[in-house]
């Protein structure tokens, strides 16, 4: 259903004379992505409402999107894995959320995405093919955002045990996802020799 609204709103703009026929790809693509969005932030956000924990789920989504971003990682094959595993993910996170977990746990769930990330991302899509200027700009900025993430995490625990546990959590199926990626790469690659 997205794939076809995004392509209705496609072919409109290039009847429009808006857009290139020839560059429908990107934008079908774009507008999936950005559709797939804001499904994901409402249907996040009312899980946390739900649960008594919106701003724990909103905290996990800006975290979860901004770093997955720029990283790549685990892509599911179909719309519906993929909010599947996006709600397990959450629900995971949220309960991991009621536990005071200690303070060098959350500090080594930030380093371990920090080390994964530094030496991985970007981990490239299919669908998403990315030349060499663009790998070392996500590089980069995969880089600061998990540094960034890993200081609020570490600072905020002294105010706030359950959003750093959030962050952490967070940090954590973040890092997995990239692992299972690069191990699904592999056996491909091994599968193909």
């Amino acid at each position: 259903m997205i794939h076809q609204i995004s392509q209705k709103i496609t072919d409109f703009l290039i009847f429009k004379g808006i857009i290139e026929k020839e560059d429908s790809d990107v934008y079908v693509y774009g507008y999936e992505t950005f559709i797939s969005g804001i499904i994901d932030f409402f249907l996040i956000i009312t899980i946390g409402v739900f649960l008594k924990c919106p701003f724990n789920a909103f905290i996990f989504f800006i975290m979860f999107v901004s770093i997955r971003l720029y990283t790549g990682g685990y892509h599911a094959d179909t719309y519906v894995k993929c909010k599947i595993t996006m709600i397990l993910i959450l629900l995971t996170v949220l309960g991991l959320s009621l536990i005071e977990f200690p303070f060098y746990t959350i500090s080594l769930l930030m380093i371990l995405l920090s080390i994964t990330v530094y030496f991985q991302a970007p981990i490239e899509n299919k669908n998403k093919p990315l030349d060499e200027m663009e790998k070392k700009k996500y590089h980069r900025i995969s880089i600061i955002l998990s540094l960034l993430w890993g200081i609020i995490a570490i600072m905020i625990y002294f105010f706030s045990i359950n959003i750093s546990v959030t962050i952490s959590s967070t940090a954590f199926f973040i890092t997995m996802l990239m692992i299972v990626e690069i191990y699904r790469k592999e056996e491909k690659k091994n599968e193909k020799e």
